[in-house]
């Protein structure tokens, strides 16, 4: 009679822990990004160099990057961090929407999927900072369906920076830096 019991109680049991076990599995297996492989690259499409802009002016610039894997061939979904200087927990030297205070860093990350309905890109930047859009350094992103992932940078034309260093990098340890300047051009 124990026997019995004990089968009719240890059925259950088990329907339950698997019950369990598999909404953990497809609940949180299925919407973490992926990881590049070991052996995979990145690098910055047109990274920039040393850019002139007038006196007291912003200028927003597309930074993008690839990651490939290791035979070549572009990865979706894979968590590109990007790393800027001057862009993590700085002074705020920048007024970006003219109210005479300073909310922007001297080379800004922004993040262009803040601003909805529509991206940062196209959307005022006085508005920028009341959307959450500026984001602190580093700020990850995930490749597009290309293998592609982007990021927005604001430069200031009121703060010399010189050099600025912008690296993307993947969690497998694929790195990639590049340095440039920012000067205000007075012509």
């Amino acid at each position: 009679m124990n026997n019995n019991i004990i089968g009719k109680a240890l059925f259950p049991a088990m329907l339950v822990s698997l019950f369990i076990a598999g909404a953990v599995f497809y609940g949180c297996g299925g919407s973490n990004p992926g990881f590049a492989p070991f052996g995979s690259t990145i690098e910055i499409l047109q990274p920039p160099a040393d850019i002139n802009i007038p006196p007291n002016s912003l200028e927003p610039m597309r930074i993008q990057a690839i990651v490939l894997n290791p035979d070549g061939e572009p990865i979706n979904d894979i968590r590109v961090f990007w790393d800027l200087s001057f862009a993590g927990e700085n002074s705020l030297v920048v007024d970006t929407n003219g109210d005479g205070v300073s909310d922007a860093r001297a080379i800004q990350l922004v993040n262009n999927n803040a601003c909805s309905p529509q991206q940062c890109l196209l959307t005022p930047i006085s508005e920028w900072f009341a959307m959450g859009a500026f984001v602190d350094s580093p700020f990850d992103v995930l490749t597009d369906n290309r293998g592609v992932a982007f990021v927005v940078i604001l430069v200031s034309g009121d703060v010399i920076v010189d050099p600025a260093t912008l690296a993307a990098s993947t969690d497998s340890g694929a790195v990639e830096i590049v340095e440039f300047t920012v000067n205000a051009d007075n012509n």
